[in-house]
């Protein structure tokens, strides 16, 4: 083959190449159901730098009980605590575009980096950042291919990250995961972790960690 020819054709198949992995990506974000609150119970474990929470939502009850706060670290909570329990989790999942795939990843950033029989793993961009960010964090996801969703998505720093001239992170954690509600049910947003570790003015430390674990997940619609 001549070598115009060839990189005619290497070309051609780089291109077909990424339609393949943006058509996977997109698969993948239809996948998910955002709105699984609707139909789903479930029960969801947070756990803080502080304490330990374990609540049930469930979509059959009225609007303003559909959150019961069962444990914190491991006793019954206090009536103040489960109002503040309610008045989080509405705040908080009012808010869940944050776990929006599409607020995370800079579509036309992704590239393949392994293949295996069970999963593709891919390199992304994280979605408006500045450059000094971009080389300072590692930032994946991995798409099972028995079902072509998410497995994973995380963004996590390999050298410290330095958001502004007094700021310094030495440890950045976001990674979210995902799965099917139940054997049969739709992909949903399974857990969420985040850890945020560093200093400000030198003399300020800040050291925070949330993670949400969704389980037990009960179909509770029509």
């Amino acid at each position: 083959m001549r070598p115009v020819l060839l990189l005619v054709a290497l070309w051609a198949a780089g291109a077909q190449a990424e339609e393949h992995y943006a058509a996977l990506f997109d698969r993948a974000v239809d996948a998910i159901d955002y709105d699984f609150q609707e139909d789903w119970a479930y029960t969801e474990t947070i756990v803080t730098s502080d304490h330990v929470w374990i609540g049930h939502y469930d979509p059959r009850r009225a609007e303003d009980e559909r959150w019961k706060l069962l444990t914190v670290d491991d006793r019954q909570p206090t009536e103040e605590e489960v109002k503040d329990y309610r008045k989080d989790q509405k705040h908080e999942h009012a808010e869940a575009g944050d776990e929006r795939v599409e607020a995370m990843v800079s579509a036309d950033s992704i590239r393949l980096l392994a293949e295996t029989d069970a999963y593709w793993l891919f390199a992304f961009e994280p979605e408006d950042q500045e450059d000094a960010f971009l080389e300072s964090v590692d930032a994946t996801f991995r798409i099972i291919k028995n079902g072509g969703h998410f497995d994973y998505i995380e963004i996590r720093n390999h050298e410290p990250v330095k958001p502004g001239f007094t700021v310094r992170i030495s440890k950045l954690l976001t990674r979210l995961t995902f799965g099917p509600a139940s054997p049969d049910g739709p992909i949903v947003p399974l857990s969420s972790h985040v850890e945020v570790k560093g200093r400000a003015f030198l003399l300020i430390s800040f050291d925070e960690q949330e993670i949400r674990h969704r389980r037990n997940f009960e179909f509770a619609g029509e």
